[in-house]
Order: C-alpha cells, then sequence, then structure tokens
C-alpha cells in the first residue's frame, strides 16, 4: 500500500465511491471539501456524516480517514450568475448547461494541491469523469492533464492526479462501489451521499435522496436503473 493520499471530498456518490478505492491502496486519506456558497450546502453535511458512517461500517479503515478540511470560498456568485450559486432556474437546453460554475474544478485543484503540499502528499484523487458528466469542460481528462502540468510547474513538484472514475458511466460506478464494498458501500451511497442540485433530502428514491428531475439526479438514476438491472439479471 502507497502511505497517504489527498481526496477531493465532496459528499457525492461519486468521491463517495473514489473514498474506497483510496482506502483499498493508501495507508492515510486526507479529505477536502469546499464551500463555495452552493445552493446544495447539503452535501458537506452529507461528507461529514459519511465519514462517520465509514468509521463504523469499516472499522478496519476507520484509523486511516484523516479529519475533513472544509475549506471556505467566498461565494463564487459573486464573480458570475450560475444555477448553483445563485437563485436561477436550473437550464441544461444550452451548450454549457447553466450548472457549470466556470473555474470551480480548477481552483479546487489549486487549494488542494496546496494542502497537499503542506502535507508532503504527491497523490491527489478526485472523482470527476467525462463519461457520464453534465457538459462540463472541466472534468475531462484533457483538462485534468493540463492541471497536473501547471500545479507540477507552480510549486516545483510532481503531484500525481488520479481519476478512477474518468471513463466510468454511472451504472459502471455503482458497480464499481458493489466491488469495493459490497453491498453495505451501496446501501451507504443510497442513504447518505448527495447529488441533487436542489438540495432535496426529503424525496428518498431507491437510488437515494433527490428531486429527480435536476441533471446530476437524472444521472443518478439512470446509473441506478442500470445497475439494478445487471444485478437482477446475475440473481
Amino acid at each position: 500500500m502507497k502511505e497517504r493520499v489527498l481526496l477531493l471530498f465532496s459528499g457525492g456518490q461519486d468521491s463517495t465511491t473514489v473514498l474506497a478505492w483510496c482506502l483499498k491502496k493508501y495507508k492515510k486519506v486526507h479529505l477536502i471539501c469546499f464551500d463555495y456558497g452552493q445552493n446544495h450546502k447539503v452535501e458537506i453535511m452529507a461528507a461529514k456524516k459519511i465519514i462517520k458512517v465509514f468509521k463504523l461500517n469499516y472499522p478496519a479503515w476507520k484509523a486511516r480517514i484523516e479529519k475533513l478540511v472544509v475549506y471556505k470560498i467566498s461565494n463564487l456568485g459573486t464573480l458570475q450568475k450560475n444555477a448553483l450559486v445563485s437563485e436561477m432556474k436550473i437550464n441544461i437546453n444550452k451548450k454549457l448547461p447553466n450548472t457549470f460554475v466556470p473555474g470551480r474544478n480548477v481552483l479546487f485543484y489549486v487549494l488542494s494541491a496546496s494542502l497537499a503540499y503542506s502535507r508532503n502528499i504527491d497523490d491527489i484523487v478526485s472523482g470527476v469523469c467525462e463519461t457520464d458528466y453534465s457538459g462540463y469542460p472541466d472534468c475531462r481528462e484533457e483538462t485534468i492533464v493540463s492541471i497536473k502540468r501547471t500545479l507540477n510547474l507552480a510549486m516545483e513538484k510532481k503531484f500525481n492526479l488520479y481519476t478512477p472514475l474518468m471513463k466510468k458511466n454511472k451504472t459502471q460506478t455503482w458497480k464499481m462501489a458493489y466491488s469495493l464494498g459490497g453491498k453495505k458501500l451501496v446501501e451507504l451511497i443510497k442513504k447518505h451521499t448527495h447529488s441533487c442540485y436542489r438540495g432535496d433530502r426529503l424525496n428518498y428514491n431507491e437510488w437515494g435522496y433527490g428531486c429527480g428531475n435536476c441533471p446530476a439526479c437524472q444521472l443518478r438514476k439512470k446509473g441506478w436503473l442500470g445497475y439494478k438491472s445487471i444485478k437482477e439479471k446475475n440473481v
């Protein structure tokens, strides 16, 4: 096993799956999440809850999960308007949906690399994915490769940026969760992770909490139905 890693942890399905991936490979997993004025700030509460449940459900991993760092950024909505940091209605009928927050992922990586630098961590992991994403250019593999090059030049480091879900769709991500932590992890993801852009924690669906209509819910639901179909065929 490698010594330590820093995970960009949002409290969503993808980063929770990748948390399990990290715990299979590293002795110590450091975590950072971001409060950037998002409407669905409930994801930060979800991130804290997930860590507690992980430690309870998987005692062997408990000592290897470091304390979560919550980094607060002034509201990105003061720079430009989008549906995640303002009251604007979600509109996906564009080349780029208005849930796209320009510069967000780049900023997250820069801040994460700063923390990794201070803790002498070389490996940085995130759950970004270009296969089943919402049209965000900062989730593409090409972008991550470019960010890595820039970070290493700017900090004179040799950071490794890993994206285990980059080529996976949501169905494959559900399958990966099962392979990493079994049914217990799948249930944890359903009950405790948060993806819904509207921050809905009232409506519980077979794939988890959410409004069921926003782009994030639609992707999660589609992936779950695909996963469910595969599981039923294998019964």
